[in-house]
């Protein structure tokens, strides 16, 4: 995908028009450097299998998925940023910044999270298959994984540039059939790369918009077996045939904004009323270049049909919260420059010391 500039700063979120990208093809803007500076030893090492703290939640309504077990669930996050040359794609710089917030954020809600950087297609496939195995050793309520790259003909690719049809070579890998450890049990698939070429430069409204109508969900009554293919929910972070765009400095614009609804709304939102929430955000942004552009993702819903509610830990959500008001006391600066400060690197131990009890 082409890595494309601009955004201005919506919902606490700051972006520069020089360094706004897309996952596609390489850029034909000038040259430009990494500003995330980010350390990736940092991000692997301490954000691999964190247990997260025993919570409570509802269980009893047959219409919740029960969110109880210890940890909550596991994240596999795989992230291709530094891509060979031969592939002909361009680094997605920023993509580090994604990487640190999700990893945070889902340790916040009590996942452990596994992190992959920078594989080959036969790195991805094994860590997919090693990830669902653990589904196998260990009874948790929830899978979610993250995969993030660029895209080509709508498939993503890896950092060699060879395509990977996601949905044959990923997601049937979890359905009902393949993946009996998780039948019953909400899977969270988070994809964020360029579904094409295809700029959404926006429409000029012409005419005032009216919310529709709700639509009330069809109840299910209780059935013998189940379908091979049930609990899916797939966020892409664009529509079929458009780029994604990316903050060279920020992280994704997809992903900016799922961190901070989640952030704000998982202590007390059904996950659906927080992609409604996401859609609005993301609604909101536009580049700030002459071109205006714009973004929209989408979620496909696979039968999953009752609600999901994160219950995080009280405890949990102050020190995320203590966390994000240092984090963001001087936005201005890097996360390198930030990692330097004096007594930084002291909260850091002390922080996962209370994750990991």
């Amino acid at each position: 995908c082409k890595e494309v500039g601009g955004m201005e700063r919506n919902n606490e979120f700051i972006e520069n028009v020089e360094f706004d990208e897309t996952d596609a093809k390489p850029s034909k803007h000038p040259d430009y450097h990494d500003t995330s500076g980010l350390d990736q030893e940092t991000v692997k090492n301490e954000y691999q299998e964190v247990q997260g703290k025993p919570q409570s939640g509802k269980v009893s309504d047959t219409n919740v998925y029960p969110m109880i077990s210890t940890p909550r669930g596991m994240t596999m996050i795989i992230n291709n940023g530094a891509f060979q040359p031969e592939s002909g794609f361009n680094p997605r710089h920023g993509s580090d910044v994604d990487v640190q917030k999700l990893a945070n954020l889902f340790q916040y809600l009590g996942f452990a999270v596994s992190v992959k950087q920078d594989l080959a297609q036969a790195e991805i496939m094994e860590s997919i298959d090693a990830f669902k195995q653990q589904f196998e050793e260990t009874i948790v309520d929830m899978c979610i994984v993250c995969i993030m790259s660029h895209g080509s003909g709508g498939n993503l690719v890896d950092i060699q540039g060879y395509e990977i049809d996601v949905e044959e070579e990923i997601l049937k890998k979890f359905y009902n059939t393949q993946c009996p450890a998780l039948q019953g049990k909400p899977k969270l698939f988070l994809l964020q790369y360029c579904r094409g070429g295809e700029l959404d430069l926006g429409v000029e409204v012409t005419s005032e918009f009216r919310d529709a109508l709700p639509v009330d969900r069809l109840k299910l009554q209780r059935i013998s077996k189940l379908p091979a293919v049930t609990d899916f929910l797939i966020a892409n972070s664009t529509v079929p045939g458009f780029v994604s765009n990316r903050n060279m400095k920020y992280g994704t614009w997809f992903f900016q904004c799922l961190v901070e609804v989640f952030k704000e709304n998982a202590k007390d939102m059904d996950i659906r009323d927080m992609f409604d929430q996401i859609t609005r955000v993301l609604n909101e942004k536009e580049s700030n270049d002459s071109s205006r552009r714009k973004q929209t993702f989408e979620v496909t819903n696979r039968g999953f049909y009752k609600k999901l509610y994160f219950n995080p830990d009280e405890v949990l959500d102050e020190e995320y919260k203590n966390d994000e008001e240092y984090e963001n006391d001087d936005d201005t600066v890097s996360d390198k420059q930030e990692q330097n400060k004096k007594g930084f690197k002291k909260r850091v131990r002390e922080a996962w010391k209370a994750l990991v009890k």
